[in-house]
């Protein structure tokens, strides 16, 4: 990260002034995590609000005492799963998940980290529910590979509108083109776009600007 930060301050003013604002704060890490868990936790974030998100994910993993397998989720099946508060369309995408891990569709954690972005993507986005979203959320915290852009999520496209104070939110293809500048530590960048939504008062930075 440290290094992450000083190359992003040296090669964009902003971002280097994004990276002061935010401060020192925990980088999330699911590195004790399985690929698995993985996207079991990407698939109950999708669409939702982080706290509900929290909480149903949470109701699952201890309906699997703490341990959460794909076996497990198989023999709980769709009923109970849909219980703790996952969606019918959510319940299914972690059943096939499960499954393919169960029967060899999809390869062990060593296999999958070995694979390139491209490579990882086209694995996992066979699965019911897995798209580029959710692949690249496990490339960023669970397998911390530096180089990755989410620009589709609109917490990035957000936290960029903020902090480079425009108007309006940038398409998603506009902003993708634009992070270049920040390879190669774009998933630094990203993690910083997101915390430009909630760890820095604007207003307080706008009144200081205009002084």
């Amino acid at each position: 990260m440290s290094e992450a930060k000083k190359y992003l301050s040296g090669v964009d003013k902003t971002m280097g002034r994004l990276i002061a604002l935010v401060g020192k704060t925990a980088v999330r890490s699911e590195q004790e995590l399985s690929v698995f868990q993985s996207l079991v936790r990407a698939i109950a974030y999708q669409m939702i609000s982080t706290k509900a998100a929290a909480a149903i994910h949470g109701r699952l993993v201890e309906h699997c005492d703490s341990d959460l397998q794909p076996d497990k989720l198989l023999q709980l099946g769709e009923e109970q799963i849909r219980q703790v508060g996952f969606s019918r369309a959510k319940s299914a995408s972690i059943l096939d998940l499960a499954e393919k891990f169960t029967n060899g569709t999809l390869p062990g954690d060593p296999a999958l980290d070995a694979m390139s972005d491209a490579e990882l993507t086209r694995c996992l986005t066979q699965v019911r529910g897995i798209g580029n979203w959710s692949v690249q959320m496990l490339m960023i915290f669970n397998l911390r590979r530096a180089d990755v852009f989410p620009a589709t999520d609109l917490g990035v496209r957000r936290g960029h509108m903020l902090a480079y104070d425009l108007d309006e939110m940038l398409s998603a293809k506009a902003l993708l083109d634009l992070s270049t500048v920040w390879q190669p530590y774009r998933s630094v960048a990203a993690w910083y776009l997101w915390r430009a939504n909630d760890c820095v008062d604007w207003d307080a930075v706008m009144a200081a600007a205009r002084k």
